[in-house]
């Protein structure tokens, strides 16, 4: 295995690590922010919150097993939407903003899996875990999109 191309991999890995930290993070904050209001929706956030921490815990793994050094934080582009994801949820439809701040992080989760899984550095056994993600990750998009979907149909 080239170190040049394991070393793409280990960052394709990471980005992945990022990403799913920053959905983490808006679904801790989306569970605070509707567990009064919408127990149902904080209810779905709690499940999507665990499924991020799937993702962080089992790519934490890969990443070690390729000899890199697992990311330790989200991406700078999550920390500054969650901050216009806060103002948006206090100006308006608190619901509303958090499903779609957590739609779009999921998308950006499923396009950086997508990059990553058919890396060539990649163990077979490290296809076959990302791939699985990746579908777990495509479901957890697909509930968001139908939760927005009613949620807008909801809101008049």
């Amino acid at each position: 295995m080239n170190t040049d191309n394991n070393g793409q991999a280990v960052r394709g890995l990471n980005q992945i690590i990022s990403i799913a930290r920053d959905g983490h993070g808006i679904y801790a904050r989306a569970v605070a922010g509707v567990q009064v209001t919408d127990p149902t929706l904080s209810a779905l956030m709690m499940r999507m919150a665990a499924s991020k921490t799937k993702v962080v815990t089992e790519v934490t793994t890969l990443v070690r097993r390729a000899g890199g050094q697992p990311a330790l934080h989200g991406t700078l582009g999550g920390h500054v939407r969650g901050g216009f994801g806060w103002f948006g949820a206090v100006l308006g439809d608190a619901g509303i903003q958090y499903v779609s701040e957590s739609h779009a992080a999921e998308a950006r989760l499923v396009r950086a899996m997508e990059a990553t899984v058919h890396h060539h550095a990649l163990s077979g056994q490290a296809r076959r875990t990302l791939g699985n993600l990746l579908r777990e990750t495509r479901l957890c998009w697909d509930d968001m999109r139908q939760q927005l979907a009613t949620l807008r149909e909801r809101d008049p």
